[in-house]
């Protein structure tokens, strides 16, 4: 069954927009709960830093202070540590491509092509080949995702991309780069 589509478009992330999309979505999503934590583990820390104070001989209080700093910093890393590992991760696989549909009351998002030496690197000369097994290369890529255009889906637009949002861990990067402002008009109206 052919869907109605108000916008079909295919495109592609490079690293660099990838990185900024997340950097964008942490700063929306995940770095306040991150400052909050952090401002905890600090003020915790300079309670038992005034504990150890007040009797240096409480070396339980020590121990604490080592571990309210710890934590912080941790809180402060984590962030960065997973968006350097995400950011290096797209960067293997090159540029795949993907389509974006925009339909009525709904948004299609799926992979087209995978860059070469990415689907399967676990090719013997044993293994059957794609045509024995009765696979094509459009059967190993996933299925569209839909995401419905309810109160959940939030659409965030930058200078350079469009972050879809649906609730508060889904996320596309839509790269504004290839798409004509019409195209773009019917990004921003997609919730309307």
């Amino acid at each position: 069954m052919k869907e109605n589509y108000k916008l079909e478009k295919e495109y592609s992330i490079s690293a660099n927009t990838f990185r900024e999309g997340y950097l964008a979505f942490q700063k929306k999503y995940i770095y306040l709960k991150s400052y909050i934590f952090i401002g905890i583990f600090t003020v915790l820390a300079a309670d038992f830093i005034y504990a150890a104070v007040k009797d240096p001989k409480n070396y339980f209080a020590y121990l604490l202070i080592v571990i309210c700093l710890s934590l912080a910093f941790r809180e402060w890393y984590n962030p960065r540590k997973i968006r350097r590992n995400l950011v290096d991760t797209v960067k293997e696989l090159g540029e795949p491509v993907y389509r974006l549909s925009v339909g009525d009351g709904f948004v299609d998002i799926a992979t087209v092509s995978v860059p070469d030496g990415i689907e399967d690197e676990t090719d013997d000369d044993d293994s059957e080949t794609d045509e024995e097994s009765g696979n094509s290369e459009d059967s190993e890529l996933p299925e569209p995702t839909r995401i419905p255009a309810d109160e959940k889906m939030n659409i965030l637009e930058y200078d350079e991309f469009f972050l879809l949002v649906y609730g508060k861990a889904v996320f596309y990067i839509i790269p504004k780069e290839n798409f004509e402002e019409k195209e773009l008009e019917v990004i921003r109206n997609i919730k309307k």
